[in-house]
C-alpha cells in the first residue's frame, strides 16, 4: 500500500486544505506540514526499495475494466521511483517558498500545490496507459489555474495558450491510448505484456510528448509560461513536469514501440539536436532571467532526449 498512499497522501491533503475554515497562517503551516510529511513518506520507502533488482516494487493492482485489459495498477521501477521523489522534494520545496511569499487565496493555492504534487507522482507510478493519462491530464490542471490566477500581468494570454497547446497533445495521446489499448489488448505498461509497432500510433504520443517537454517545434507555449507562471512554479514546471514528460518518452514510446523507435531513430535524434541549439541559442538572447531559464530548459530536454536516441541507436547497433 506504500505507493497508492504516496499518491493519495497529498490528494487527500489538499481536499482537506480546500475544505477546512482555518486562518491563513493555519492553512499555509497545514499545506506545508502535508508536503513535508510527504518527503518523510519517500524517505522512509528509500531505505525499503531494492536497487539491485529489475522488478516492479511497491506494487497494488485494483482491476478497472477487465473486458479491456485495464487496471488501477501503480508500483515504481528504480528510475521512475527516483523521479517520483525528486517531484515530492521540489512540490515540497515550492510549498514552502509559496508561505514565505504569502500567496493570497492560500486555501485554493496550497490546495492545488499539494494536488499537483500527488498528481505528478501517480504519473510516475502508473502501471496502466489509462491510469498514466488520467494522472497525466490531471497534472496539468492545478498549473492552468496556477498560472491564470497567481501569474504575472500577462497571465491570461500565457494561460490561453498553455491550455491551447497542452490540449491539443493531451487529444492526440488519448487517440494514441486508445488506439494502443485497442491494437494490443491491454492498456497494461508491463513490457511483459507486449508493444505495438503500430507507426501512427508512435508518432501521435512523439509529438503528444513534444508538446509537453516541450521539443521543437511545440514550443509555443513555453516563454509565456514560465516568465507568468509564480517563481515555485515555474519550477516544478522545468524540474519535474518536463522531466514527466520525458518519462513518458522514455517509458511509452521507446519501451513499447522497439520497432518504429528504431525506424524513426534518426528523425528523433534531428528533433534533440535541434532542440538543443535552438535552446540554448535562444537562452542566450533572453533579456530576463525567466526566459534564460524558459529556453535552457528546452535545450536540457532537447539534450536528454538526444542521449536517450543515442542509446537506442546503440542498442540497435549492438
Amino acid at each position: 500500500m506504500l505507493t497508492p498512499l504516496l499518491i493519495l497522501f497529498p490528494l487527500v491533503g489538499a481536499l482537506v486544505v480546500w475544505l477546512a475554515p482555518l486562518p491563513r497562517a493555519a492553512t499555509r503551516g497545514l499545506a506545508f506540514l502535508v508536503a513535508l510529511a510527504e518527503v518523510g513518506l519517500w524517505l522512509g520507502s528509500l531505505y525499503r526499495f531494492d536497487f539491485d533488482t529489475q522488478e516492479v516494487q511497491f506494487t497494488k493492482t485494483w482491476e478497472w475494466f477487465d473486458s479491456i485489459g485495464a487496471s488501477y495498477a501503480v508500483g515504481f521501477w528504480g528510475f521512475s521511483f527516483w523521479l517520483a521523489g525528486l517531484a515530492i522534494v521540489v512540490g515540497a520545496a515550492a510549498v514552502a517558498y509559496g508561505s514565505w511569499a504569502d500567496r493570497d487565496r492560500p486555501r485554493a493555492y496550497y490546495g492545488l500545490m499539494l494536488f499537483l504534487i500527488g498528481s505528478i507522482v501517480g504519473v510516475f507510478a502508473a502501471q496502466d496507459l489509462l491510469l498514466f493519462y488520467v494522472f497525466f491530464e490531471a497534472m496539468l490542471i492545478p498549473l492552468y489555474i496556477l498560472v491564470g490566477v497567481w501569474g504575472g500581468p500577462d497571465r491570461q494570454r500565457a494561460t490561453v495558450t498553455f491550455v491551447l497547446y497542452t490540449m491539443a497533445g493531451s487529444l492526440l495521446m488519448l487517440a494514441s491510448v486508445v488506439a494502443y489499448g485497442v491494437s494490443v489488448g491491454t492498456f497494461s505498461l508491463d513490457p511483459e505484456a507486449g508493444g505495438s509497432d503500430n507507426r501512427l500510433i508512435f508518432l501521435g504520443f512523439v509529438v503528444a510528448f513534444a508538446v509537453k517537454a516541450p521539443l521543437l517545434p511545440c514550443h509555443g507555449w513555453l516563454r509565456a509560461a514560465y516568465t507568468q507562471a509564480p517563481p515555485e512554479v515555474a519550477a516544478v514546471l522545468s524540474g519535474v513536469v518536463s522531466k514527466a514528460a520525458v518519462f513518458g518518452f522514455i517509458w511509452i514510446v521507446l519501451i513499447h514501440f522497439p520497432e518504429p523507435a528504431q525506424d524513426f531513430q534518426t528523425l528523433l535524434l534531428v528533433l534533440g539536436a535541434a532542440t538543443l541549439v535552438y535552446g540554448s541559442l535562444l537562452a542566450f538572447r533572453q533579456p530576463d532571467l525567466r526566459g534564460v531559464i524558459a529556453y535552457s530548459s528546452m535545450a536540457q530536454m532537447g539534450l536528454i532526449t538526444l542521449g536517450i536516441c543515442v542509446l537506442v541507436v546503440g542498442i540497435s547497433v549492438g
